[in-house]
């Protein structure tokens, strides 16, 4: 359940917040946050997160696709690694599919949050499967149940 909980929130918070991105602030329009420490700033990012791999929008969508369908699949089998695995790869599938609703109906992924210091423009998608991926890790490398992979 926490899987499928997880995935459902990323994936409609990443849609709600790029949806007021894109009605909200014309491409490229920037609107400070915490001074000119975090900003707000409409892009449009043709390649994988933090605008690694740019032009790949097909490659990446394909890929995406594959491993939100690997993850559903996976999951019921590694439902012993307990309830922060099943809340990391929630987090990693619910991004990859936030990404690719944009890939598919736009051609490409709005990003919006905008860090000095921190080049790349990204968005709550990115952020979901970076968060996830980390998350995986732990649980893999500290936790009991991860223990079966050592």
């Amino acid at each position: 359940m926490a899987f499928y909980l997880t995935f459902l929130v990323a994936v409609l918070s990443d849609f709600l917040t790029k949806h007021w991105i894109r009605t909200n602030l014309a491409l490229g329009e920037t609107r400070p946050v915490i001074h000119d420490f975090l900003r707000i700033t409409h892009w449009r990012n043709s390649g994988a997160a933090f605008g690694m791999f740019r032009n790949a929008n097909t490659y990446l969508a394909i890929v995406g696709a594959v491993c939100i369908v690997l993850a559903i699949a996976i999951y019921p089998k590694l439902r012993y690694l307990g309830p922060y695995f099943a809340v990391a790869l929630g987090l990693v599938a619910g991004g990859a599919m936030g990404n690719l609703i944009d890939r598919v109906v736009f051609k490409s992924v709005t990003d919006f949050i905008s860090v000095k210091y921190f080049s790349p423009i990204f968005n709550v998608a990115d952020s979901a499967i970076v968060l996830g991926s980390f998350l995986m890790i732990c649980v893999v490398l500290f936790s009991p149940q991860g223990s079966a992979w050592k």
